[in-house]
């Protein structure tokens, strides 16, 4: 295997690449991304190094629907904005890592939507728990 085949992005890379991704976004990227729901999760379906993050990635596209339908606006800009950078960045093909390049050309994909998900996460997971209660209010009702 090349020594080109096997890199694979430092943590610091991989939070560089997020801030440039994420600092060009706004609300018209928000719902152009909701568009792009099926494609994205194709992404995540299979490619192995992004399978992992399939249930996060689900949950991160309904926040974003949420988001773009004002159902659920809780979520500060920046961590929306960050992960709709990292799903932009999944989707370009030429990144750190070209897509192209075989066995590593995802990896920088999944270190960067992993770096996300981290400074996510508690955003993320208060979203889980309001989804589960209106999940709940609607069962009631």
């Amino acid at each position: 295997m090349s020594e080109e085949n096997k890199k694979e992005i430092t943590q610091e890379e991989a939070a560089e690449e997020a801030k440039k991704y994420s600092s060009k976004v706004t609300e018209d990227d928000v719902a152009d991304m909701v568009d792009k729901e099926e494609k994205m999760k194709g992404f995540f379906a299979n490619v192995e190094s992004l399978k992992k993050y399939w249930d996060d990635a689900c949950d991160m596209f309904s926040l974003l629907k949420d988001r773009a339908t004002g159902e659920y606006t809780e979520t500060p800009w920046r961590t929306i904005a960050a992960i709709v950078g990292a799903l932009v960045y999944v989707m370009s093909p030429l990144d750190l890592i070209p897509d192209f390049i075989p066995l590593a050309g995802y990896l920088d994909d999944a270190a960067v939507f992993a770096f996300v998900l981290s400074v996510a996460q508690d955003d993320l997971n208060r979203y889980r728990e309001w989804r589960k209660k209106e999940q709940n209010t609607i069962n009631i009702d």
